[in-house]
């Protein structure tokens, strides 16, 4: 008996110090560029300005994506798979609590206002908005396997993976507004506020590909054109006065006026995801190469490549300054 006694006392110790396992920490004072490492659960820090890899985290949950607070310095992970979505301090290197979400998170967002996340939530079909306290203020309906998300004026954009609607949501009264007919298989985009533009990228399916972005009006929801980036266009960056486009299924790399001109193209990475703006760089993370690029946005030249762990699916950019 005072054998089980002692077995159960040693498997509690263990799970406990399996819950509260310790990273090492993260400096405060560090540009950073994370990276969530799908395939080895792992989560790569770079330091920004030095363009090297400061530390790796060893996840024990299959992360696929996470944003950070305002602060900083709290970082928040999810999986669709996974049932919480989990918080952790950067500087102190620990666990700090978790959201019972239910599983299904495949995207999150800060709006502007600094208080306020919203997650897109694939299992119920719903943006869902939280406090950073993660207390759930309210959910909203959307279309068949909600992704990307973006803010403008007083408005959430939500494009739907499954469905041919884009939903907008009115920020202040959270409800929805008059949904706009899109693309199918969309994915990807971005707001050119000054020309009242909404680029939209995509995958397409099967055979039937996805080679143009389309264009557009955000105040009537109406196609204004489409430019030419094959393949798969899926991510944009916004520097000066061009837009960037990723197209993962080609590895090329766009450089367009804000009219649609071709400036110039690069092929970078194997199968590059993701696309961010760090200062004066463009980063892209290559996921089957395991590494990032930082870019010269004026002539596309490769500045540095810095290897990071195993499947870079997303990339969280940290600026201190």
């Amino acid at each position: 008996m005072k054998y089980f006694s002692r077995l159960f006392i040693i498997l509690l110790f263990i799970l406990a110090a399996c819950s509260n396992r310790e990273y090492i920490p993260i400096p405060k004072d560090k540009d950073l560029i994370i990276t969530i490492n799908i395939k080895d659960s792992t989560i790569s820090f770079i330091d920004a300005t030095a363009k090297k890899e400061l530390e790796q985290w060893v996840m024990e949950k299959p992360y696929s994506g996470g944003m950070l607070f305002p602060d900083g310095d709290t970082l928040l992970l999810y999986g669709k798979q996974i049932e919480t979505v989990d918080l952790y301090s950067l500087s102190s290197g620990t666990f700090l609590s978790s959201w019972p979400t239910g599983k299904g998170i495949v995207n999150a967002y800060v709006l502007r206002n600094g208080k306020e996340i919203v997650f897109a939530d694939q299992e119920r079909n719903l943006a869902r908005f939280f406090t950073l306290n993660g207390k759930e203020i309210t959910s909203i309906s959307t279309e068949a396997k909600p992704y990307t998300m973006l803010e403008g004026e007083n408005k959430l954009f939500v494009l739907n993976i499954g469905d041919e609607i884009l939903n907008v949501i009115n920020l202040k009264e959270k409800v929805k507004q008059a949904d706009m007919r899109i693309h199918s298989y969309a994915a990807g985009a971005l707001i050119i506020q000054e020309k009242n533009e909404l680029w939209v990228g995509g995958h397409g399916v099967g055979t039937d590909i996805e080679s143009n972005i389309h264009i557009y009006d955000m105040s009537n929801g109406k196609l204004i054109n489409t430019y030419y980036a094959p393949m798969m266009p899926i991510n944009f960056a916004e520097w000066n006065d061009y837009i960037y486009v990723l197209s993962h299924g080609s590895n090329m790399l766009y450089k367009l006026t804000k009219t649609g001109e071709l400036v110039q193209s690069m092929q970078i990475g194997a199968n590059p995801f993701e696309l961010a703006v760090y200062q004066n760089d463009l980063v892209i993370a290559g996921y089957d190469s395991d590494d990032i690029y930082f870019i010269d946005p004026m002539n596309l030249a490769i500045k540095q490549k810095v290897n990071v762990g195993q499947g870079p699916f997303q990339m969280i950019v940290r600026e201190r300054n």
